[in-house]
């Protein structure tokens, strides 16, 4: 985290050329060096790497320019794939040698280097007086303040939180439950494109109402859990590309404004890290969904009423 803030300064202060070249030829390395070298250097170095790596890829929307809401829902969704991916791979290191595994992740990074080479684009040049000067730059501050707070307790803590309530489960069997309950999710991903902004604020009503039956019936079962955390999910994932196409709108197809967001994006989920983190501390689970679903609920208002205006 403390590699990617400093990486998304550099980036808001100066421009790297092909962003998505030097981030693709990077994550090779980061394989290359997991497999050759297996000590806590390697391992600290990976992590330095893809830090770097991901604040440069992530920070690169220009070629989202052309794109329309389907196109976000197609992306998001197959983002959630290779996610799900991500968790089964884990669960196979199990069965399979890890360095066979890690080869083939390994190949795919050297394919999309190939691919990366080959997309022509021009990102735009700007100054930071001129960053500064936007209005859109302090409408970021408290959408990322409230996405930060839902994120962390979604993609960190919900784990953790299963891990400390429900201690009798194996951590392999909860892993392998998380990837289940996130297969569903796809399809919700997928034909989000297609919400109105009366069924985006019915979902929105919905979720808040799911986080807060969370708190109450959190340590009931396992699966009352994880099936409640679906629901909450899926009415965010039916949200979700409408949230992301006014986000990227929002940042100008501008690769120092995008950093500049990431940064701030940064900074608040390592104060929402603290503050969940002492909630954990103290077993103060409920207040951790409440103060998510509120969260969460504030900064969907804030884009539905970013998009009302837009469709003015």
């Amino acid at each position: 985290m403390i590699t990617q803030s400093i990486s998304y300064i550099v980036l808001i202060i100066f421009s790297i050329g092909r962003n998505i070249v030097v981030s693709a030829i990077m994550e090779v390395l980061i394989g290359l060096s997991l497999l050759f070298f297996k000590n806590v250097y390697s391992f600290l170095s990976a992590a330095i790497l893809m830090g770097v790596s991901n604040a440069i890829f992530s920070s690169v929307i220009i070629l989202q320019k052309d794109f329309v809401r389907k196109d976000y829902s197609i992306l998001m969704t197959l983002t959630s794939l290779l996610n799900i991916l991500g968790i089964g791979l884990f669960y196979l290191r199990s069965f399979i040698n890890f360095d066979i595994i890690l080869f083939a992740v390994i190949l795919a990074l050297i394919s999309n280097v190939i691919i990366s080479l080959k997309i022509k684009y021009e990102e735009p040049k700007g100054t930071l007086r001129e960053l500064f000067r936007l209005k859109s730059i302090w409408i970021i501050f408290p959408l990322k303040f409230f996405a930060a707070m839902r994120r962390v307790l979604v993609v960190s803590y919900i784990p953790l939180i299963l891990l400390s309530v429900f201690s009798t489960y194996p951590p392999g069997k909860i892993s392998l439950y998380l990837a289940f309950f996130q297969i569903p999710l796809i399809l919700f991903l997928y034909i989000g494109h297609k919400i109105s902004n009366k069924v985006y604020i019915i979902m929105t009503i919905m979720e808040f109402f799911l986080f807060l039956l969370l708190s109450v019936f959190y340590n009931i079962s396992i699966f009352v859990f994880l099936s409640i955390i679906l629901l909450a999910n899926a009415t965010a994932y039916l949200r979700a590309p409408a949230v992301e196409e006014t986000v990227v709108k929002l940042l100008r197809f501008n690769t120092k404004l995008s950093a500049f967001s990431h940064l701030t994006d940064m900074v608040f989920l390592t104060l929402s890290s603290i503050l969940f983190s002492l909630l954990i501390k103290f077993h103060l689970y409920y207040v951790m969904f409440v103060l998510a679903g509120l969260a969460s609920f504030l900064q969907s208002i804030m884009i539905f009423r970013i998009m009302a205006n837009h469709s003015k």
